[in-house]
C-alpha cells in the first residue's frame, strides 16, 4: 500500500510539473503628444540637472480621460516586435485597444508568463512630428520623464539612448540587440527605452523600442513620448540644395 501510495504521489507530481504556467494579463499604454504640450505638463524636479521632472498631472487627465483628444498625435502607434531577434517573445492573447474620444491611451493588452521579456516599437506613418524629444514612464506610480540623448557629461549615460536607427537594425541583425539594451538603457519599472533615430528630414521618422520584463503579478506599464515637428531640418535641407 505505501509503495502504491508513493507511485501515485510521483504520478501527480509529474503531472503537476508537466502543466504549462500560468498566464497573467498586462497591459502597456502609451500616449503620443508634441513636445511643446508635454513640456507643459512638466513639475519641478529635486534639481536642475536631474532631467527627472515629475508629471504627475499629466498621468492624472491622461488616467481620468480628461486630457484633450486634439492634443494625441494622429499617425503614431505601437506594435508588438513578434522577431525574436529583439529578445522578446509572442504574448498569447494580445489586443490593442486604439486611443478613441473615449479612452485617450492607446493600450495592449496581453497574457504572458512572469519573467517572460516582450518587446514594442512605437512608429509614426506621418510626415510632421518624426523626432523623438521626450519619453516619460511610470516609475512605480509616479509618471516622470526620463533623461534622453547620448553619452551624457563627465561619461554618464542617459535613461533612455539615442542612437542611429541603422545601427539598431544592425544589432538586430547580428543577434546583440537584447545586449545593447541591457547595457545602455536604465530598467523603469521593469522597462526599457531605445530611441532609433531617422538621418533623412524628409521621411525618416524616429521609432521607440520599449523592452519589458513582466512581473509576477499583473501589471500596467505606461510611457508617454513627446515627439518634434522637424520642419526646421528639412528646410535646411533644402536650403543646402
Amino acid at each position: 500500500m505505501k509503495a502504491r501510495t508513493l507511485v501515485g504521489g510521483m504520478f501527480m507530481l509529474l503531472w503537476f510539473t508537466a502543466l504549462p504556467a500560468w498566464a497573467t494579463e498586462y497591459r502597456l499604454q502609451v500616449a503620443n503628444i508634441g513636445d511643446q504640450v508635454f513640456a507643459s505638463y512638466e513639475g519641478k524636479a529635486k534639481s536642475f540637472w536631474s532631467q527627472k521632472e515629475p508629471m504627475g498631472r499629466l498621468e492624472a487627465r491622461l488616467d481620468d480621460n480628461h486630457f484633450s483628444r486634439a492634443a494625441i498625435l494622429p499617425g503614431h502607434h505601437m506594435e508588438l516586435l513578434e522577431d525574436p531577434a529583439y529578445g522578446g517573445v509572442t504574448p498569447t492573447k494580445v489586443s490593442l485597444l486604439p486611443a478613441t474620444r473615449y479612452q485617450d491611451w492607446s493600450t495592449y493588452v496581453f497574457d504572458a508568463n512572469p519573467g517572460d521579456t516582450v518587446v514594442f516599437v512605437v512608429r509614426t506613418d506621418m510626415d510632421a512630428w518624426q523626432r523623438v524629444e521626450n519619453v516619460a514612464a511610470d516609475d512605480h506610480g509616479t509618471l516622470r520623464r526620463l533623461s534622453i540623448g547620448g553619452p551624457g557629461f563627465f561619461g554618464g549615460s542617459r535613461e533612455v539612448p539615442q542612437v542611429p536607427q541603422e545601427f539598431l537594425a544592425n544589432a538586430a541583425d547580428r543577434g546583440t540587440f537584447p545586449q545593447y539594451v541591457a547595457q545602455h538603457a536604465k530598467t523603469v519599472d521593469g522597462m526599457s527605452f531605445v530611441v532609433g533615430q531617422g538621418l533623412n528630414p524628409d521621411y525618416d521618422p524616429d521609432q521607440v523600442y520599449i523592452t519589458i520584463k513582466l512581473p509576477p503579478e499583473p501589471h500596467t506599464f505606461q510611457a508617454v513620448i513627446g515627439w518634434q515637428d522637424r520642419i526646421g531640418d528639412r528646410m535646411n535641407q533644402n536650403d543646402a540644395r
